[in-house]
């Protein structure tokens, strides 16, 4: 008899913007702790005030994107609900497919949350035009009879490390002495910059071991060189712990 695998899924959770924006972020855990519980998908019906199409450029001049060139383009949408507003992100899409989402389109989204410093966004998964205006009252209705029923928690304080997860290996001598000069440290700074941005042009991020692997550098100069590019918010890191370029 063969053995059937399943996966668990975190649900999406109907909800309004503001309950994330009001959340606590877990680093750790990689969710929110909302009234509504632990919360890593939502489900918001919201309008677009504004929409971006991004090309994801390569990081070198002779470097080719992929033929077809749809897969290079990410779409960004900002997204408001009368609660609060949220970037909501698609990447490798049929531009096709979103050519008629525009400003002022009420949509339904579903994605999965995260926070980057005081920068929360959504990246999608499934989005789709509201056609019957009853379906946001609806929904409204819904999150406002959960509120009412008491079905809500209260909201822990979390104390989250305000540096980056990666720098709490950082010898701080070494923000101050470098073992190489000025010049070479900044050539140095901008090779990570374009592995980490080629990386991400090709849809996937660069970890920090992929980069000792390129670069050579002891562990405490490299990681305080990524905390530069951090700060200087050319790079993040991502939930799936790999650094990609902004």
């Amino acid at each position: 008899m063969n053995e059937i695998m399943s996966f668990k899924r975190n649900p999406a959770i109907h909800c309004w913007i503001k309950h994330i924006l009001e959340g606590q972020y877990d680093i750790n855990e990689k969710f929110f702790y909302t009234i509504f519980g632990h919360v890593k998908r939502i489900r918001i019906i919201a309008t677009i005030i504004d929409k971006r199409e991004k090309l994801i450029e390569p990081a070198e001049p002779d470097m080719i994107l992929e033929e077809n060139i749809d897969s290079n383009i990410r779409i960004e949408f900002d997204l408001d609900d009368g609660t609060g507003t949220i970037r909501a992100t698609i990447r490798n899409i049929e531009l096709e497919k979103f050519k008629d989402f525009n400003k002022g389109d009420i949509v339904e989204v579903m994605g999965r949350v995260s926070k980057y410093r005081d920068f929360v966004s959504l990246w999608i998964e499934y989005v789709k035009k509201v056609e019957e205006p009853n379906l946001t009252l609806l929904r409204n209705a819904e999150i406002i009879n959960r509120i009412k029923s008491g079905e809500i928690q209260e909201i822990p304080e979390i104390i989250n490390n305000n540096l980056e997860e990666f720098s709490d290996e950082i010898d701080v001598t070494t923000l101050f002495e470098s073992e190489t000069d000025t010049s070479e440290r900044d050539n140095i700074k901008e090779k990570i910059y374009l592995l980490v941005k080629q990386s991400s042009a090709e849809g996937k991020g660069i970890n920090f071991e992929m980069l000792k692997q390129e670069i050579s550098l002891s562990d405490n100069e490299l990681r305080t060189l990524l905390n530069d590019l951090v700060l200087e918010s050319r790079i993040y890191k991502s939930d799936q712990e790999n650094f990609e370029a902004f």
